[in-house]
C-alpha cells in the first residue's frame, strides 16, 4: 500500500541488553553435500572440468526474477560437459537472454541446459547454421529427432562463452523436472560446490504493517559489523510504535576461497521459536519467477540497488516458495511482553547464520497513519478500470502485490514529437506484475502519421516505443511499469554503423556493424528486424544484442571478387534503412 502520509517519527529505542548474534560460532553444514534429501546425489557430473567457482547461485535475486541455475565462471572457450547420459532436445539460438543453450534430456526424469555457450560441438554447430539458412534467420529454436544427437555422460556438447545476454564469460546450468519444467536447485543433486563458509548478514529493516499485510511505511532496522567480522544490533531488545510489523533482511552468501557475493538458499524467521516465516529455493515455477518484485523491497532495489529480502509475504504475492504459516511473517507486537524473533539465512549446504532480539510496542511513540481518499484506490485483488478523460486504465486482478492508493497527475507536453499531454501514473519504484492496458487520447496529431504513433514511456536516456493500436480516438498497448506515458511519432529509421567493414575485405574473416533505434522497446513493442544479402542473397548476420552488434563470418562459397552487400533494418514503426556498399574478396 502505498503510504500517503505519517505523523510523527518512528522511534525504535535500543535497549542495551543480552544481544545473541551467531555470527562468530555460525552453523557449519557439510562442505559439498546439498540440504535436500529427496535427489540422487550421483548422477549428474559437474558440467566443466575445473572446480566449480559460483558466480550467481539457484534463487539468487535478479532484476525481475529470481536466477534460474548456477553461474559457473570460466573462460571464453573451455569446455563444457554432458551431465548424464541422454540426447539434445532443444537447441535455441538467442539474440539476448541465454544465447547460444543446449537441453539435454536425461532418462531420470530431469533435463539439463547449458547456456551463453560461445559455440555448439561441431557436428551440432553445422546442424543449426543448416537450419538457420533454411529458415533465414539468426534466431532458433530446434527440436532435432531424440535419436540425432545422443549424448555421453562427460562429453563435450559446446564451449563456454558469453552469448545472449550475459555479462561476462560463464556457463549457466539448470536441472529441470522434465514432465512439469519446473526448474530444479543444481546443487541439491550433489554438484561438486566446495562451501563452508556460512551467509552474511549485512543489513535489515522494519515495515509498518496493517491487518492485511500491506506496508504503510518502512525504516532502517540498521546492523553493524563488529571488529571480529561478524554483525550486530546496537542492542538486544527494541521498541517500535507499531502494533504489527515485518522485517527484511539484505544477506548474502559466498563460498570457499571465492568472494562473490552469491544468493541464499532459505531464509527462515521464528517468534517466539514458532515458526512465523520460511522461504527456500529448492525448486521453482518460471510463471511465478516474477514474484522476486514482491518478494524483495522492490522500493529500496530502485532507489538504492539495495536487495532485502521480505520476512513476510504480501497479500497478493502468491510463489510457491513459502511455507505456509498462520501469519505469514507478520509480528503483532506487544507493550509488556517482548517478543523473542529469530532470523536464520541458510546456504545450499547447510552452512547458516541466526540473528535473535526482542521487540515490543511503544506504546508512548505510536506512529499513525492518515486514512486516505478511495477515488483511486486499487486493490490488488479485484480488477480496476480508471477512466480518467485522455487517459484509461485497465488494471486486471492480480497486477498489484498490494492494495494502492494510486497518484496521477498531468503535465504538459516538451518534445517536438510528442502529441499528447505527459501522465504520471503512480511512480517508476512502485512494482507491477501483470500487463496492463493504457489508452491515450493523442492531440493535434495528423491523420497520415497514425500508422507512426505509438505510447511512449519516458525518464532517464531515450523513451521507450511501448507499442500501439487504435480504439477509436485513442491510442493504446499494454505495459507493465508505473511511470511516465504519453504519445510520440517514430519517423526515424534506424542507423547501421560499420564496425568492421571496408571496400578491401580480402584479409578480414568476418564484417560486423552497428545496429541501433532512436527509441527502446517496452510493453508490446517489436525490437529490431534485420536481413542481410550478398549479391542478393540472404547470409547469416549473428545477433548480439546487448552489444547491438551483427557479425557475418564469410563463407567458404563466396567467391574471389567484388560483392554487394546490403542491409536492411527496419523499427517496430516500419521504419527502413537501407544499407548498401560493395567490397572486395
Amino acid at each position: 500500500m502505498q503510504k500517503t502520509g505519517m505523523k510523527g517519527l518512528l522511534f525504535v529505542t535500543l535497549l542495551l541488553t543480552f544481544l545473541s548474534f551467531e555470527s562468530s560460532t555460525p552453523e557449519r553444514g557439510n562442505t559439498t553435500a546439498a540440504v535436500g534429501t529427496d535427489y540422487p546425489k550421483d548422477y549428474f557430473q559437474s558440467p566443466v572440468g575445473h572446480m566449480i567457482r559460483l558466480t550467481g547461485s539457484f534463487g539468487e535475486l535478479r532484476a525481475g526474477h529470481f536466477h534460474a541455475g548456477l553461474d559457473i565462471d570460466g573462460t571464453t572457450g573451455v569446455p563444457v560437459y554432458a551431465a548424464a547420459d541422454g540426447y539434445i532436445s532443444i537447441i535455441k539460438v538467442q539474440a539476448s537472454a541465454y544465447g547460444n543453450v543446449l537441453y539435454i534430456k536425461h532418462p531420470n526424469g530431469y533435463t539439463t541446459l547449458y547456456a551463453h555457450l560461445d559455440r555448439f560441438a561441431p557436428e551440432i554447430q553445422q546442424y543449426v547454421k543448416e537450419q538457420q539458412y533454411k529458415r533465414m534467420r539468426f534466431e532458433v529454436n530446434l527440436h532435432p529427432p531424440a535419436e540425432m544427437f545422443r549424448v555421453s555422460k562427460g562429453q563435450e556438447i559446446g564451449k563456454m562463452g558469453n552469448t545472449g545476454g550475459s555479462r561476462g564469460p560463464h556457463l549457466h546450468f539448470e536441472v529441470r523436472n522434465t514432465a512439469t519444467q519446473k526448474v530444479v536447485n543444481p546443487q541439491l543433486f550433489g554438484m561438486p560446490v566446495q562451501d563452508d563458509v556460512a551467509p552474511d548478514i549485512r543489513d535489515m529493516k522494519v515495515y509498518f504493517l496493517n491487518e492485511k499485510r500491506e506496508v504503510l511505511d518502512s525504516k532502517p532496522f540498521p546492523v553493524g559489523k563488529q571488529k571480529t567480522g561478524g554483525y550486530d544490533l546496537e542492542g538486544d531488545t527494541v521498541r517500535i510504535g507499531a502494533w504489527r510489523v515485518g522485517f527484511g533482511i539484505k544477506a548474502y552468501d559466498t563460498t570457499t576461497g571465492n568472494k562473490n557475493d552469491n544468493g541464499i538458499y532459505a531464509l527462515s524467521m521464528f517468534v517466539e521459536d514458532q515458526l512465523a516465516f520460511e522461504w527456500r529455493m529448492d525448486e521453482m515455477d518460471f510463471d511465478e519467477s516474477r514474484y522476486i518484485n514482491a518478494h524483495i523491497d522492490y522500493s529500496a532495489q530502485k532507489r538504492f540497488g539495495a536487495w532485502f529480502h521480505r520476512c513476510f509475504v504480501l497479500p497478493g504475492d502468491k510463489l510457491s516458495n513459502y511455507v505456509k504459516t498462520e501469519t505469514m511473517g507478520a509480528v503483532s507486537l506487544f507493550a509488556e511482553k517482548p517478543q523473542k524473533i529469530t532470523i536464520k539465512v541458510q546456504d545450499a549446504l547447510g552452512n547458516a547464520r541466526s540473528i535473535h532480539f526482542w521487540a515490543l510496542r511503544d506504546t508512548q511513540n505510536m506512529v499513525t497513519f492518515p486514512s486516505t481518499a478511495d477515488r483511486y484506490k486499487l486493490p490488488y485483488d479485484t480488477e480496476r478500470k480508471l477512466l480518467l478523460g485522455d487517459l484509461n486504465l485497465t488494471i486486471p486482478k492480480g497486477a498489484l502485490y498490494e492494495t494502492l492508493t494510486f497518484e496521477y497527475f498531468v503535465s504538459a507536453g516538451n518534445a517536438k514529437n510528442q502529441f499528447s499531454p505527459m501522465h504520471h501514473l503512480q511512480d517508476s519504484k512502485t512494482p507491477v506484475h501483470k500487463y496492463y492496458e493504457i489508452s491515450i487520447k493523442p492531440y493535434g496529431l495528423p491523420e497520415w502519421l497514425h500508422n507512426k504513433a505509438v505510447i511512449a514511456k519516458c525518464g532517464d536516456g531515450k523513451p521507450d516505443n511501448c507499442g500501439a493500436s487504435w480504439r477509436g480516438d485513442y491510442i493504446m498497448t499494454k505495459v507493465r511499469e508505473f511511470g511516465q506515458y504519453c504519445v510520440m511519432i517514430d519517423t526515424t529509421p534506424p542507423q547501421v554503423t560499420p564496425v568492421v567493414f571496408n571496400k578491401d575485405m580480402r584479409r578480414n574473416s568476418t564484417m560486423a556493424f552497428k545496429i541501433t533505434d532512436n527509441m527502446a522497446v517496452n510493453g508490446l513493442a517489436y525490437g529490431l528486424y534485420y536481413r542481410g544479402t550478398i549479391d542478393g542473397k540472404w547470409v547469416l548476420f549473428q545477433y548480439d544484442k546487448k552489444r547491438s552488434r551483427i557479425t557475418h563470418v564469410f563463407e567458404s562459397w563466396l567467391e574471389k571478387g567484388t560483392h554487394t552487400l546490403q542491409l536492411e533494418v527496419k523499427d517496430d514503426r516500419d521504419n527502413v534503412v537501407l544499407y548498401t556498399k560493395k567490397f572486395l574478396r
